[in-house]
C-alpha cells in the first residue's frame, strides 16, 4: 500500500504513519473544540455558532470598526449566507442590532445589544476555566507555533476541499 502523502516533510523514512496519527489527533481535537463551543453557547442559551458570531462581533468591534456580515463570515471562515441566517435569529432574540451602512447601502452593519454583552460577561466565569483546561498544556512557544500554522492549514484546507469537490464532480461525470 502506498502513502497518503508524498510531501517529504510529512513522511518518516517514506512512511506516513505519523502523518495519519496527526490527522486523527487533529480530527479528535476539532470535535472536542466544537463540543466546548457548543457547551459554552448552551450556557447562555445559544447554539455554538451563534455564540461564535457574538464573540466575533465583539472582537471586531474592539478592533475599532462596526463589522458587517461579510466581515464576520470572513473572520469565522464561513459563508455570508450562514452568518446572515444566524444573525437574523440573534436579532429576533434581541442580541444583535442591524443597520444599513450609510456609505454602502448593500452592507449590513452589526452590533451587540446590551443583553448580548450581559450574557457574554456572565459567560467569562465559565470560559476561563474551560480555556485554561483546554490549552493549559501549551507553552508560549507552542502557542505561537499554532497561531502561525493554523491560518496556513485553514487556507490549504479550503484548497483541499475544492480539490475533493472537483474530484467528486469529475467522478460523477464519469459515472453518469
Amino acid at each position: 500500500m502506498g502513502t497518503t502523502t508524498t510531501i517529504p516533510a510529512l513522511l518518516d523514512n517514506g512512511d506516513d504513519h505519523r502523518f495519519r496519527q496527526f490527522i486523527y489527533d487533529a480530527l479528535a481535537f476539532g470535535t472536542r473544540l466544537e463540543a466546548v463551543r457548543n457547551g459554552l453557547g448552551a450556557l447562555i442559551g445559544l447554539t455554538g455558532p451563534q455564540y461564535s458570531i457574538l464573540i466575533t462581533i465583539r472582537m471586531l468591534e474592539k478592533e475599532g470598526s462596526r463589522p458587517a456580515v461579510i466581515d464576520v463570515a470572513d473572520y469565522m471562515h464561513v459563508s455570508g449566507a450562514f452568518v446572515t441566517s444566524e444573525v437574523n435569529k440573534l436579532k429576533k432574540a434581541g442580541l444583535v442590532a442591524k443597520e444599513a451602512d450609510q456609505n454602502d447601502r448593500r452592507r449590513v452593519l452589526l452590533a451587540l445589544t446590551e443583553e448580548a454583552e450581559l450574557r457574554l460577561h456572565e459567560l467569562i466565569r465559565y470560559q476561563t476555566p474551560v480555556n485554561d483546561t483546554l490549552f493549559g498544556s501549551l507553552s508560549r512557544e507552542e502557542f505561537e507555533v499554532l497561531c502561525s500554522v493554523l491560518p496556513k492549514l485553514v487556507a490549504q484546507g479550503d484548497a483541499a476541499v475544492r480539490e475533493v469537490n472537483y474530484l467528486l464532480k469529475k467522478q460523477g461525470a464519469l459515472a453518469g
